[in-house]
C-alpha cells in the first residue's frame, strides 16, 4: 500500500461528504461533556442511533490547552519509529514494519518517488533489522489471516493464493494440527459464532455467496438469510451465537442460525466492530442534524442494547480498534471545529471513560490524525499510531500503558 503524503485532510473531508450522503435525521439523546478542571457538566444534543433512551455516562473531552488533565488511562512512555508503519506485531516487544524513504522529490510535472523496505523493530530498544526478501515474504507466498476462538483452543486460518481465492483451515492450537476446510471463497469476513463454530461470509463473483457455519473438525453447513436489502456482505461479524451485518440502507441487523428473517438493530451505521470477547459492538453512525453532517461512536452489547451514552462525536470517526483483551477501544475523531474532539482517543470498558492520546504522539500538532489503522500489541498494553511526519514522511508512535 503506497502512502499519499500530505493529503490526509482531503481524504478525511471526502469521507465526511460520503457519510453525510448516507446519513438521515435521528432522534436525540444527551451527551455529557466534562471539561478538564471543571466540575460543571453541560448537555449537548447527540444522536441516539439505537432509538432507545440510554443512561448517562460522563465523556471526558480534553481540549488542546489542557490535554493532560483528567486522564482515565496511565501512560508510562512513548516510543517513536521513524519513517515506518506497523504491518503486524510479532511479539510484545517486536513489530514488523514497512519503512518508506523518499528517493526523489516531486516536481510540478512528476510525482515523488519512494523506496520501501520491510524491517523488524524492537520497540523497547529501537533496534532495527531489515528483512531479506525471503524473510519478508509470507509463508509459501500466501497472505495469512488467523482468528482465534473465544476459548483460545482453535483458530480459523485463511491463506490467500490471490486476491479472490483462499485456502481455509481449522487449526487445533493445542496440537498444532490444521484441518483443511473445503469450499472456495472470495471474501475474508466472518467471526466466531461460539467456541465451536466459525461463521464465514464466503462471497461470490456473482451474488451474495454462501454463509458457512464451520465446525472445529473442518466440516461446515450453509445457512441462508432472507434479506432483499443485501446485495453483498460488506460488513459482517458474529458473536454469542448471533450473526451481524449491514444492508444497503446502512442498517445493522442481527440473525441467529436457523432463523431466516433478521432483526433490525441500529440505523445509519457507517461501520461496526465486535470486541474479541464478543461482549461489545462498537458502532459508528452517520448523522445529519440541521444540515450538519457528523459521526457518533456508541457501544452496544451483543444483544444490541445501547450501553450508556456516546463515547465519540465529530465529523468523522475512523480506525476503531479493540485491544486483544477487549478492555479498551482506540479510535480517531476528526472535527472541523477545532474545539471539538480531535485526535486519537482510548475508551476503557471497565470505567466507561474516554482519554485523549494526542499529547503523547504529536507534540507538533495536538490534533494530528493517523494515516494507517491503529494497532495493539498482543497484551493490549501498547498502541501503535502512525501519523504524517515533516522530517521522516511518516512516523509510528507506540504508547505504553500501565
Amino acid at each position: 500500500m503506497k502512502h499519499r503524503f500530505g493529503k490526509q485532510g482531503v481524504k478525511l473531508l471526502s469521507i465526511v461528504a460520503v457519510a453525510a450522503a448516507l446519513a438521515a435525521c435521528q432522534s436525540q439523546d444527551r451527551l455529557t461533556i466534562v471539561e478538564p478542571g471543571n466540575s460543571q457538566t453541560s448537555q449537548t444534543p447527540a444522536s441516539n442511533a439505537g432509538g432507545k433512551t440510554p443512561g448517562e455516562r460522563k465523556l471526558t473531552v480534553v481540549d488542546g490547552a489542557s490535554g493532560k488533565t483528567g486522564r482515565e488511562v496511565v501512560v508510562n512512555q512513548t516510543h517513536r519509529i521513524a519513517s515506518s508503519n506497523i504491518e503486524t506485531w510479532i511479539s510484545e516487544d517486536k513489530v514488523r514494519v514497512t519503512t518508506t524513504k523518499m528517493i526523489k522529490e516531486g516536481t510540478a510535472t512528476e510525482e515523488p518517488k519512494y523506496a520501501y523496505a520491510t524491517e523488524e523493530v524492537n520497540v523497547s530498544t529501537g533496534e532495527r533489522r531489515e528483512l531479506t526478501n525471503h524473510e519478508a515474504s509470507h509463508p509459501d507466498q500466501h497472505q495469512v489471516k488467523e482468528e482465534v476462538s473465544p476459548d483460545g483452543k482453535y483458530s480459523f486460518v485463511q491463506k490467500w493464493r490471490d486476491k479472490y481465492t483462499a485456502d481455509n483451515f481449522m487449526k487445533d492450537l493445542t496440537t498444532g494440527k490444521s484441518i483443511p476446510v473445503k469450499g472456495d471463497n472470495y471474501m475474508e469476513i466472518g467471526g466466531w459464532l461460539d467456541a465451536d463454530t466459525y461463521v464465514l461470509a464466503a462471497g461470490s463473483m456473482s451474488g451474495k455467496g454462501e454463509i458457512r457455519l464451520i465446525s472445529t473438525d473442518g466440516t461446515y453447513t450453509a445457512t441462508a438469510i432472507e434479506d432483499e436489502d443485501v446485495e453483498v456482505y460488506n460488513q459482517f461479524g458474529a458473536s454469542k451465537g448471533r450473526i451481524y451485518y449491514t444492508d444497503v440502507n446502512q442498517v445493522l441487523k442481527v440473525v441467529e442460525p436457523g432463523q431466516s428473517k433478521p432483526v433490525q438493530l441500529i440505523e445509519n451505521v457507517w461501520s461496526f466492530t465486535i470486541s474479541p470477547d464478543g461482549e461489545y459492538i462498537a458502532v459508528s453512525t452517520a448523522t445529519n442534524t440541521e444540515g450538519n453532517s457528523g459521526s457518533n461512536l456508541l457501544i452496544y452489547d451483543a444483544a444490541g442494547s445501547l450501553q450508556g451514552s456516546l463515547i465519540g462525536k465529530g465529523n468523522l470517526i475512523s480506525y476503531p480498534s479493540w485491544s486483544p483483551d477487549s478492555a479498551r477501544l482506540a479510535f480517531d475523531v476528526y472535527s472541523e471545529n477545532e474545539s471539538g474532539m480531535n485526535g486519537v482517543y482510548v475508551f476503557d470498558t471497565a470505567s466507561g471513560k474516554v482519554s485523549w492520546m494526542a499529547p503523547y504522539y504529536s507534540a507538533v500538532h495536538p490534533a494530528a490524525h493517523p494515516v494507517y489503522p491503529l494497532t495493539w500489541s498482543p497484551s493490549g498494553k501498547r498502541l501503535g499510531i502512525t501519523i504524517d511526519d515533516k522530517e521522516a514522511l511518516i512516523a509510528t508512535h507506540v504508547i505504553d500503558f500501565q
